[in-house]
This record gives C-alpha cells, structure tokens and sequence, in this order.
C-alpha cells in the first residue's frame, strides 16, 4: 500500500502529472521490475492510465476513478499525521489548530491547508526565536489557504480563533487566503506564465488540515483539464 502511496504522489509532484515508468522508477529508487509490476496492478484497478505514445508508454493518474482521490488522500493524511505524531510542540499546536478550525467552521470548509508548517515550531515555541539573537528577521507568520464550501464561511472568526491558540505578547501573525472551488479550479488550470503551476506548488509545500479527499479531487479535476491538452 505504501509503494502505492508513494507512486501516487510522485505524479502530484510532476508538471504535467505524466511520467514514464523509467521515471517512476528513478525517482522512488526503486528496480524497475517492481516498478512496472506496481503501475500495471494500478492500471487495472483503473487509478493509473497508461498513454501511449509511440513505442513509449507514458502513465498518469485517473481522476475519474474515486480510489485515485482516497489514495492521495491518505498519502495526505500520513503527513499530517507524522507532523502531529512527533509530539513536539508544533505538532500539539497543529493539532489544536485542527480541531478549532473544523469546530468554528461548522460544514462551511471544503478544505483548509497550512502553507507554513514549517513555522510552527516558531510559534509553538516563540521565545526561542525572539530571543535568539542571531540577526535576522524572526517574524512569525501562520498563512492558511481555505477552500469554502459555502458563503458562510467567516474567514475573520478563523483567524480569530487560530490567533487564541497562541502564546500572547509575542509577533506572531495569522494570515489566510479564501477562495471558492471554482476560483481555486481556475487559478490551477491558468496557463499563462505558468500560473496554475505556480499555485499548485505553494499549496503542495502546505499541510492539508480538513478535507484531504475534498483537496484531491479538486486537484484531479485540474490535472484532468491539464491532461486533455497533453
């Protein structure tokens, strides 16, 4: 299951969401045999498409399989989870965070993503930094990027809630960004100076907090677009 986790992933991590199985292969490191065995036992429960082209054959996910979106989504979920898991105190605060946002949002999210998780610890911990003393900008910035799912979603209130959770006194500054699925669809599928890439990339480097199946099949319904013009 996690090889095929792992094979998953790595289209997510493509330009285009297309590779050869010698490219699969070389980027999970692993014999090309076992590699080829994975992609076709994937193929026939339909998450991977094989593409022809010429004598080569070229793969990609099948966003109209609803198994592709649970396998990303667990691929997804592994990683939160094993940031929460480390029991630091970044993950406690994740986990906190997690909970107050799906508390306040009350079925008005389709997803929430954290685009900075690597300065958690920062505000989990924020003496550390402040005090630190090592000349340069210590600024602590939380930035959030929701997916709405209906009008109701009060952006402020979550701000609001995130901001509670943090150790007062200290400059630690949340942020967020909200859009709705089809602002987001349109700012993926955007070609023009590679805009959509662009997009995809800042929310691949984020922690998915609620909604990782919702994420995945918005992304797999932009790649699809993406792949109708390959």
């Amino acid at each position: 299951m996690q090889t095929n986790i792992d094979i998953a992933k790595t289209f997510m991590e493509t330009p285009d969401g297309v590779l050869s199985i010698h490219q699969i292969s070389k980027k999970l490191k692993l014999p090309y045999g076992t590699a080829y065995n994975r992609i076709h036992l994937l193929n026939e429960s339909g998450i991977v498409q094989i593409l022809p082209q010429g004598k080569a054959k070229l793969c990609a996910l099948n966003p109209d399989n609803s198994m592709t979106s649970a396998l990303l989504a667990l691929g997804s979920s592994q990683a939160t989870e094993t940031f929460i898991g480390k029991k630091s105190a970044a993950g406690l605060l994740l986990k906190k965070i997690r909970k107050a946002l799906s508390e306040a949002s009350k079925g008005t999210l389709y997803a929430a993503i954290i685009l900075t998780p690597d300065m958690l610890e920062s505000a989990a911990e924020p003496e550390s930094v402040i005090n630190s003393g090592d000349g340069y900008d210590n600024s602590i910035s939380l930035d959030f990027f929701y997916l709405a799912a209906t009008g109701d979603f009060d952006e402020t209130n979550a701000e609001r809630v995130i901001s509670s959770l943090l150790k007062p006194g200290y400059d630690i500054r949340v942020t967020s960004m909200t859009v709705d699925r089809e602002t987001m669809l349109g700012m993926l599928t955007e070609s023009e100076n590679e805009a959509g890439l662009a997009a995809y990339s800042m929310l691949h480097g984020g922690l998915v907090l609620l909604g990782h199946e919702n994420f995945y099949n918005l992304i797999l319904e932009a790649f699809a677009r993406r792949l109708s013009i390959v």
